[in-house]
Parts: C-alpha cells; structure tokens; sequence
C-alpha cells in the first residue's frame, strides 16, 4: 500500500569527485610508504651495522640489544597495515570534505554561467572551504543586487515611456507634464547606468569584440 512505503533515503557517496579524491588518497598514501621506507632504513641499518661489525669494548652488549630489537620487528610491521587502512580512510573522509564544496561549486557556477543568480553554495557542517563559500554567497547577493535595482529602474523607463505614448493632450498644455516625465526617464536612465557600472566587463559595449 503507498501509505506503508518507506521513502527511500539517498546513500551517501564519499566519490563525489573521483579523480580528484583518488590523485589525494594517493599521494597521501605516497608520502607514507616513503616515510616508512626511511623508517625501515633507519631502524634496520644501525641494528645490521651492530651485528655485522666487529665493535670493542660493549660489543655483546650491543648485538644482544640489536637482536632484541630485530625479534619485535615483527610486531612493529603487522601495525603497518593497520595504519595505513586507517589514514587510507582519513584521507578519504577528509577528500569528500574538500572535493563535496567544488563539486557544489562548479554545479553553481554553471548555473550562474547560464544566467541563474538565485544559486548560492550550500556547504555542510564540516565541509573545507567554508570562507571561499561564504564570499562567494556574498559576491552573488551583490550581483543579484545590482541586477534588480538595474531591472527596476528599466522598469521605470519603460512606464514613464509608456505613459508618454499614450499622451493625447495638445503640446502646449502637455509640456509642463511631459517635462516632468522626462525627468522621470532621465533618473531612472541614470539609476540603471549607475547599476550597470558596477559590472566589470571583457569588451566595451558595442566594440564587437565578443566576450572571452
């Protein structure tokens, strides 16, 4: 029956961006079999040196250390593993926290590169990035800003044009009107350019050189 269905809750994916959390799992886990190869050298070569050199002096004293130590190797190396499924795990978690805000980033500059200014980025709780977000959101509050106050003021250009249009009057008696009118039209032009202005763009208008 549908009032027993369960709505299905959408499983959460650490891949959001493959490649990108795939380049850092590896250089993560890159950097550590480098440490552990300098580790391994550093631990295996003074203990090799004792035990292969003839020392004087406390040179029993020595070896029977270096035994002792080569002896617990094995329980040193089976925590290697371990170590590196646990940082293998970290490094994934702490990916999907960087590569979730692009993936939410690009979505919304591809929005807004088709001209949607109402997107804004939604980042979680314990997402990265969260200042690049926060300035981004503010960036497109201002934008959107300057958008309506332009589109309001055309507004007003094309009501005052309108009601000029449909004058009737004789021009000696609309002149008085018909002034104020175009002084209307003359704000509201100016308040639209100044909103304009605010944009920064590629190419003059009207240069024909076409936006890059």
């Amino acid at each position: 029956m549908e009032g027993t269905e369960k709505k299905k809750v959408p499983r959460r994916s650490y891949l959001v961006k493959g490649s990108l959390q795939w380049k850092i799992l590896a250089w993560v886990m890159g950097m550590l079999i480098t440490f552990s190869l300098f580790l391994a050298l550093g631990f295996y070569f003074p203990l090799l040196y004792i035990l292969y050199s003839n020392l004087p002096g406390e040179s029993v004293i020595l070896q029977q250390t270096a035994y002792f130590y080569l002896s617990m190797e094995k329980y040193i190396w089976i925590s290697v593993p371990v170590v590196m499924v646990l940082i293998g795990i970290y490094s994934m978690i702490l990916s999907h926290r960087i590569a979730g805000p692009l993936y939410r980033l690009e979505k919304t500059l591809l929005s807004i590169g088709e001209g949607d200014l109402s997107q804004r980025i939604r980042l979680r709780k314990h997402d990265e990035l969260k200042d690049f977000g926060s300035r981004l959101n503010q960036t497109l509050d201002r934008l959107e800003g300057y958008l309506r106050e332009a589109l309001q003021a055309l507004d007003e250009v094309e009501r005052v044009e309108a009601d000029l249009s449909s004058r009737s009057h004789p021009a000696s008696a609309a002149a008085p009107d018909m002034e104020a009118q175009l002084l209307r039209l003359k704000e509201s032009t100016s308040r639209l350019r100044q909103a304009l202005s605010s944009f920064r763009l590629s190419s003059p208008p009207g240069s024909g050189i076409p936006p890059k």
